[in-house]
């Protein structure tokens, strides 16, 4: 494969190569058979099987109990926005969904289900007033509630839950850190996530969901946006994304010889440690956006330099380095260095040295 730049994007991001290489391989000829795996039916053998194993592979690695549906959906989590109240919210006995807003994300969850659904949904706690530099604090959720809606980790913003907090109902949108870090799938009603943040193409959105939530669904939802049903259609109620579920096997795949979650998580921790340090050692040059650092993300590391002009020499220096996609999130600015489970220690440990370099030279 010819030269790769550091790809700090925060999505579509930057992908393993060896998943890049086998899925490119599939592609063009799936096991000798003469064609992709584009081109095969999603009702043939060859494609069924892809699911079959994805699936499993995907169990094992979140160590998923068989409570628990596996779905590979289109859409993107945007669209479960407005698709998990839709199906889920109409629950006898139970009270409003309940939604902890803490970045971009959780905002617009909470806002389309607002939108559609009104006082059903409420918004129980928001970091806004301190532009989402941390996670909300201090705040309870009803047993009652229909669901407890959290965003894992805010890429926007640069913060995480480092734990999930508990709730009968918990729903997890995961997008920016699935997989990166064992989940506790056993103890969360739904956990969903875009692909194409951490684990492939856009296109697919990785679903989790609890089966006894089945029940909760009202007769007028489409059968295209009712879960039950996509469920028992193994995903392919209409032609689902399959070249993206393929990558997502070959991710699958990847991760276990990695050595699963643990191995990966331990790994991210310390990618992302190269860089923090960076900013610590700074002596204020650079400025981490996140109060709280003990929710400071593992996956998107942000931070400020003193001005704005800084800002852009530094980025337009980095590509110089072969290091790209830096720039903030566009309401936000700053810089964003998302370091996604396929982002190699090396690439973290080079943006620290720049770093280091750029303020020796422009302090």
């Amino acid at each position: 494969m010819s030269h790769r730049v550091f790809n700090f994007s925060a999505g579509p991001a930057t992908l393993p190569e060896e998943v890049l290489e086998a899925s490119a391989a599939a592609l063009v000829d799936y096991q000798g058979k003469g064609f992709g795996i584009a081109e095969c039916s999603h009702r043939g053998k060859e494609f069924d099987q892809v699911l079959d194993e994805a699936t499993e592979r995907c169990r094992r690695l979140l160590s998923i109990p068989e409570s628990h549906d596996v779905l590979y959906l289109q859409g993107g989590a945007t669209q479960l926005f407005s698709t998990l109240p839709m199906n889920f919210l109409a629950a006898e006995g139970l009270g409003p969904a309940e939604y902890v807003v803490g970045g971009e994300w959780s905002k617009k969850a909470a806002q389309a289900a607002q939108g559609a659904h009104g006082d059903q949904v409420r918004v129980i706690a928001s970091s806004e007033e301190s532009g989402f530099d941390r996670p909300p604090t201090g705040w309870s959720a009803s047993a009652n509630a229909s669901y407890l809606h959290v965003c894992s980790n805010e890429t926007v913003h640069g913060h995480r839950l480092a734990e999930w907090p508990e709730h009968p109902n918990l729903f997890v949108d995961a997008s920016s850190e699935m997989m990166s870090r064992p989940h506790p799938v056993d103890r969360t009603a739904v956990i969903y996530a875009g692909a194409q943040k951490n684990l492939g193409p856009s296109g697919v959105t990785l679903a989790i969901i609890r089966r006894d939530l089945y029940s909760r669904i009202p007769k007028s939802v489409p059968k295209i946006f009712n879960f039950k049903v996509l469920s028992e259609a193994k995903s392919c109620l209409n032609t689902p994304p399959t070249f993206g579920i393929y990558f997502l096997l070959e991710s699958f795949r990847w991760l276990e010889r990695q050595g699963g979650l643990e191995a990966i998580e331990k790994r991210n921790t310390e990618k992302a440690g190269l860089i923090y340090d960076a900013i610590d050692s700074s002596g204020g040059y650079y400025t981490g956006t996140v109060a709280d650092h003990s929710s400071r993300s593992h996956m998107n590391v942000t931070f400020r330099l003193p001005n704005e002009d800084f800002t852009e020499r530094f980025i337009k220096g980095a590509a110089q380095e072969a290091m790209v996609a830096l720039k903030g999130y566009r309401s936000v600015g700053g810089i964003r260095a998302s370091i996604y489970n396929a982002m190699p220690a090396e690439g973290c440990r080079t943006l620290a040295q720049f770093m280091r370099s750029f303020q020796a030279a422009n302090g």
